[in-house]
């Protein structure tokens, strides 16, 4: 099988502990405040804090370049540092080559010297998409009840910033498009739109202009998959989801992102953005109908690529999916949620002692349901609205994580790779 993958994010991730980073940049816990771009040590402490203090996992670009290279610079010195892939894609290659080593990769994004020494290699990268300098990107985890002044962490999760020209200016776009027809993928991952985020309003929608014309000349029977990730730029968001939506076969999102986009696009639940603690369920299969029912192919939109939106969050996972377009969705939920909890606790087969369910023991699963009492024998829940299958699964959450980054992209991957698209 050919796995086309495209990474517009590539990069070495700098994984250390927010708490101590900002210590050692001399920082003391403050107010709190969702700036949309960083231009300071002090704009990086208060949005970390607001998103820190709400446990959402969330992301934003660095506006000052020497600014980011002096907070570099820090977490490098710091005790514990980890270097890591980084990037959607770059990781969704890598637990694919991982997981399923019969499958073969093409991997195009802009691969520095030590990326290229992580990657797998098993990972076809082709020489257009070597460059000569890494780009870094910093994840700030902590820990479940982990404190910055006083807030106190609900959920172990991340907070990621960065300053990156290539992933930022989206410049390996028409070099991907152009290795299409000779690699000729079975399926095809794009990532990296979020990091558009800093750029004005004209070069994002000529770069989006771009990527549409391509997808345009993509097969119809070769699904495209696109990963989310956190933006802040609600006009960018809601030219992604007119435009780019209709254009791919399957999205993958967290609960921010999906209600982000309830927000900007008035569909149900906008105001979950600002939702503190566990997602309710109904609430996020309600914006998943709504997702598919208004961008995605129907009698409305017959012309609509898309068929299938992978919804994950810390405690459980929906798919929602065409019915006359996936099958074996319940093995791929099921498949999603088992690697989470392998992946954040870093082990195979997951002792019961180090994971912990976590979803409410009664619940809706959709607006008008029943209320459902949770069942350990029969923890999966499959249900249908109008063309659409849905199928419910939790999570056995890891109660001390080793990793937080890279969760949503080993989930979207395996869950691909369980799925079956029918063209």
């Amino acid at each position: 099988m050919l796995f086309k993958m495209d990474s517009i994010n590539a990069d070495v991730d700098l994984i250390v502990s927010g708490v101590d980073l900002l210590t050692k940049l001399g920082q003391v816990p403050g107010k709190e405040r969702n700036h949309n771009a960083l231009r300071s040590v002090s704009d990086l402490q208060e949005t970390f804090t607001y998103f820190f203090t709400r446990g959402c996992a969330a992301e934003r670009i660095f506006a000052d370049s020497q600014a980011y290279r002096d907070i570099v610079k820090a977490a490098i010195s710091l005790d514990k540092v980890e270097k890591y892939i980084g990037g959607n894609a770059a990781l969704m290659a890598k637990i694919t080559a991982s997981l399923f080593p019969e499958v073969k990769i093409q991997f195009v994004g802009p691969v520095g010297p030590r990326l290229q020494r992580l990657m797998p290699k098993n990972v076809e990268i082709p020489s257009s998409s070597l460059v000569s300098d890494d780009e870094y990107h910093l994840i700030m985890e902590y820990k479940q009840g982990q404190t910055w002044g006083a807030s106190t962490a609900p959920v172990a999760t991340r907070f990621i910033c960065s300053y990156d020209a290539s992933n930022s200016q989206m410049t390996m776009l028409e070099t991907f498009f152009a290795s299409l027809p000779q690699f000729q993928p079975d399926i095809i991952i794009l990532s990296g739109l979020h990091m558009l985020d800093g750029q004005n309003e004209d070069f994002f929608a000529s770069r989006l202009d771009v990527l549409v014309s391509g997808l345009q000349q993509v097969d119809s029977a070769v699904p495209v998959h696109l990963e989310f990730a956190s933006m802040a730029t609600q006009d960018f968001i809601k030219a992604i989801l007119e435009k780019v939506l209709p254009e791919i076969t399957s999205l993958g999102l967290n609960e921010q992102e999906l209600a982000f986009a309830a927000e900007v696009a008035g569909g149900p639940y906008g105001n979950q953005a600002e939702h503190k603690g566990q997602p309710l369920i109904h609430e996020m299969s309600d914006i998943i109908l709504w997702l598919l029912g208004k961008y995605g192919k129907s009698s409305k939109n017959p012309t609509s690529r898309l068929t299938r939106v992978h919804f994950h969050s810390l405690t459980y996972h929906i798919v929602g999916a065409h019915r006359s377009h996936w099958s074996n969705i319940m093995s791929a939920t099921m498949a999603g949620t088992r690697i989470a909890g392998m992946q954040a606790c870093d082990v195979q087969d997951p002792d019961p002692d180090i994971v912990d369910l976590r979803i409410p023991l009664e619940f809706q699963l959709f607006s008008g349901d029943n209320k459902r009492r949770f069942d350990p024998e029969t923890s999966t829940y499959t249900w249908t609205i109008g063309d659409y299958n849905f199928v419910f699964s939790p999570v056995l959450v890891c109660k001390q994580p080793v990793k937080t980054v890279g969760l949503g992209d080993a989930i979207s991957a395996t869950g691909l790779m369980f799925s079956q698209f029918i063209p």
